[in-house]
């Protein structure tokens, strides 16, 4: 059964948006930072649920510019059962008035002593579905508590997984609307539950996805409705990613993200070692963190690349400005990895191509929309380690050809990546929700199937100084709790 997703028919538009996020914040989700700050930098006001305390310690300092204020719904497998129960109590929706009337369970002071289990159940009912983790039924309960409380009457959502299933599940409990943006492990992962998720994006007044390559798969899903799923291209600062006028060094080569295999960094590695075998000896830094770096570790040294290659660990964003400016080639090879995730829309490559420094990387999924091969970067086959070492000997080889290159790829940045243009789109698009709303309708502002064009959000306006630190975690809110009943 479709959760159709709730909206108001005729109060005026608010600019309050509430942001749903499975853990927030996150060292390598830089890309939702960007977006929030814009969105406040054009006015909006945002408030932000996260299922999750953050565990990565350490972050980068834009996280200190955000003004929103973040909640962190309390995790059931760290609650009692009267949590549980008392989280979905609370919502008194007509199918749980429902189950008051009908249950068995025995009266304690005047009131039907009802579980968890029995609010669980009687939502499973309603939405047809008995294999959804109770623990997301009961943070669904929490999170119509929190958008009532903090009066959202929207909520976005990133990432098609638990928090999507979440604000999917609020929808249907008397919940805010909500619409998706999805990016890749979500939609290609193999454990991805694709009824669920055309279900999800079905009961969203809209859903984003962040490169066409991803709509074109979306809208292909048994049972989808084309018509909810638009594209946005994620933006960056292009005040902060600029150019650089120095001198760039031909024979650094870098790379960064995580340190998991869809990244194809061991490829890049190899390939450092042909052209050391071939009489051309380069420096190359990746940096970044993940599960794959003993493996990686492993490879630099069965290769005997310990002088060639370094792992450097997580970078602040003003070193990797910094060695985006000086080096004289980004090789990002990026490949579908044996549980069938890829890379969708990789950020670093849209901020290479910012700062001028001509990109290599592969044609898979939406990496073609970035790099358009011999205008904007080199494109080979994902996989393909003799291609890559030819790519990147090209580039060191010819500086003409880089120079062009180099130029290419800021135009491109330019003209479809600019955070501002984008982040006025989706400001357009999540104040379009609410107005004139029909239940079960999608939010009618396009396919998102054309190029993005500036939305009439758009604000002039300086963007971000350049970060010099990275901070500690923010100080959490506290946990958020049922009222009492």
């Amino acid at each position: 059964m479709n959760i159709a997703a709730a909206g108001t028919q005729s109060e005026p538009r608010n600019r309050r948006v509430g942001y749903l996020l499975r853990m927030y914040p996150r060292f390598s989700q830089t890309f939702i930072v960007n977006e929030i700050l814009e969105l406040e930098r054009q006015g909006l006001e945002i408030s932000i649920a996260s299922l999750r305390l953050p565990t990565d310690g350490v972050f980068h300092e834009s996280i200190s510019r955000v003004r929103a204020k973040v909640d962190y719904l309390a995790e059931p497998g760290e609650s009692s059962p009267g949590l549980a129960a008392a989280s979905l109590r609370r919502l008194r929706t007509p199918s749980l008035r429902r189950l008051r009337t009908a249950s068995p369970r025995p009266v304690r002071n005047g009131q039907l002593a009802l579980t968890a289990a029995d609010y669980a159940r009687a939502i499973r009912e309603r939405i047809g579905r008995r294999d959804l983790p109770w623990q997301e039924l009961v943070q669904a309960g929490l999170l119509v508590q929190w958008a009532r409380k903090r009066r959202i009457e929207h909520l976005h959502v990133h990432f098609g997984t638990s928090e999507a299933t979440v604000a999917w599940l609020a929808s249907g409990l008397g919940g805010p609307g909500y619409s998706l943006t999805l990016h890749a492990f979500d939609i290609f992962r193999d454990n991805v539950d694709r009824r669920l998720l055309a279900e999800k994006i079905n009961g969203s007044r809209f859903t984003v996805t962040v490169c066409r390559s991803n709509r074109e798969y979306l809208v292909k899903l048994p049972g989808v409705d084309p018509d909810r799923v638009r594209v946005n291209y994620n933006g960056i600062d292009l005040d902060f990613f600029s150019c650089h006028t120095g001198p760039r060094d031909p024979r650094f080569v870098f790379s960064v993200g995580r340190l998991i295999e869809k990244k194809g960094f061991d490829r890049l590695i190899h390939a450092i070692g042909l052209l050391r075998d071939q009489g051309l000896p380069l420096r190359c830094e990746i940096a970044g963190e993940g599960c794959e770096k003993p493996r990686l570790r492993e490879r630099i040294e069965r290769l005997g690349l310990r002088e060639q290659v370094k792992l450097v660990g997580p970078l602040k964003q003003d070193e990797v400005r910094q060695r985006l400016q000086q080096a004289g080639c980004f090789a990002l090879p990026c490949l579908q990895a044996a549980d069938g995730n890829v890379d969708a829309l990789p950020t670093v490559l849209l901020e290479a191509l910012a700062c001028g420094c001509p990109a290599v990387s592969t044609r898979i999924s939406g990496v073609p929309e970035i790099i358009e091969s011999g205008v904007s970067g080199l494109l080979v086959e994902p996989g393909d380690d003799q291609a890559l070492a030819a790519a990147i000997r090209r580039l060191v080889l010819d500086q003409q050809l880089a120079h062009a290159l180099a130029e290419g790829g800021r135009r491109r940045a330019e003209e479809r990546f600019d955070l501002r243009r984008n982040g006025g789109v989706m400001a357009d698009w999540l104040l379009g929700c609410g107005t004139g709303y029909q239940p079960g309708t999608a939010c009618q502002c396009g396919t998102g199937d054309q190029p993005v064009q500036r939305g009439t959000g758009y604000r002039g306006g300086t963007g971000y100084q350049p970060v010099d630190s990275l901070t500690a975690a923010p100080t959490n809110q506290p946990l958020y709790q049922p009222e009492a009943s």
